[in-house]
């Protein structure tokens, strides 16, 4: 009887790992298409935000709209336009 449990463990055991392998495969194909709705909901936001950035700044001499007037910026980070945006809608 004692084999037998152990039998039926390691079965579905092995049933478990291959639906987690299928689980995995299936995010793994639809991850580049969640990432590109992701990419162009982020586009729409920043395409608005410098819209009411350059309709704001209008009257500023020397503004460049989208270009940050900090030097510390070494390297490109997405803007976290999902905090902000919120008061803006």
């Amino acid at each position: 009887m004692i084999a037998y449990g152990f039998y039926k463990v390691g079965q579905s055991n092995q049933e478990k790992t291959i639906a987690k392998l299928h689980e995995r495969q299936v995010r793994y194909t639809l991850a580049p298409y969640l990432q590109a709705e992701a990419d162009r909901e982020y586009l729409q936001r920043e395409l608005m935000i410098l819209s009411k950035e350059k309709e704001i700044m209008k009257d500023v001499a020397g503004w460049k709209v989208g270009q940050s007037p900090y030097n510390s910026q070494k390297k490109w980070l997405p803007r976290a336009v999902g905090e902000f945006d919120r008061n803006t809608k």
